[in-house]
């Protein structure tokens, strides 16, 4: 059996890190086989769509935030191989994680500055990158799938489930959703299932409105045959009760 953690959008440097310290104090209480970013893990605000400047300050603010994730994939990489040196590690590509990718496309000289494996180090790592967000690619755990996310509806579960034809979880939507599907025969059901999200509540664009956001993460247990258990941990007050029935609080003094 393998143990896998998933971590869903941090959108970085709009992640919440006293959360993210509950979740990195339960990640260096057990072993895991492999660790998967679900994407959205860069927020790149100051080069989307909705906030589109000219080259400037913005290659000092997109450096910033590549310094920031890098100091977060530093630790958790060695907290996980401190317990198991040969774990996997998987990031997907999230929308805004394509932004940088999109904005070269005006801006070709950003290309190196821009480059999200690059300027994570992906290669020295030993990171797999999986283009979920420009190519559709998914990532494959046992009979379980993974992608950034598609669907946005109020019923994206249902909508995921149905769309791909498997059992498929994201993030994306900031929410925790879940919607089974029996087929016909034994042992068919298929699941289309939101991880949340461990970014903050409080993001200036939203402007007070109120949300259905989620903080959580997930633990696979992942069989030999590829069935598995899947865990979800909701997060509330920066604190959560992990699979061993202990309470991490990301608020307590280490």
């Amino acid at each position: 059996m393998q143990r896998w953690i998933v971590l869903p959008d941090m959108q970085v440097p709009y992640h919440d890190p006293i959360t993210l310290r509950a979740v990195e104090r339960y990640m260096a209480a057990h072993r895991f086989d492999g660790y998967v970013n679900l994407g959205d893990l860069c927020d790149f605000n100051e080069i989307s769509s909705y906030n589109d400047g000219a080259p400037g300050r913005v290659t000092e603010r997109i450096d910033s935030t590549f310094r920031a994730v890098n100091e977060i994939l530093d630790r958790h990489q060695a907290i996980i191989r401190k317990r198991n040196p040969a774990a996997r590690f998987v990031l997907l590509e999230g929308n805004h994680d394509y932004r940088a990718t999109a904005y070269t496309e005006k801006h070709p000289e950003l290309g190196k500055t821009l480059n999200v494996p690059l300027n994570l180090r992906l290669r020295e790592r030993e990171f797999e990158w999986v283009p979920s967000w420009s190519k559709g690619k998914l990532f494959k755990l046992g009979n379980a799938y993974f992608t950034h996310g598609l669907i946005v509806s109020r019923y994206h579960a249902a909508n995921m489930a149905a769309r791909f034809g498997v059992c498929i979880y994201y993030g994306h939507t900031h929410d925790v959703m879940e919607f089974p599907i029996v087929l016909h025969g034994a042992d068919k059901t298929i699941v289309g299932k939101s991880l949340g999200c461990l970014c903050r509540y409080d993001q200036k664009y939203l402007k007070g409105a109120p949300t259905n956001w989620q903080q959580a993460f997930a633990v696979f247990y992942v069989l030999p045959d590829g069935f598995y258990t899947e865990h979800t941990m909701r997060i509330f007050k920066h604190r959560f009760v992990g699979t061993d029935g202990v309470v991490y609080d990301g608020k307590e003094a280490a």
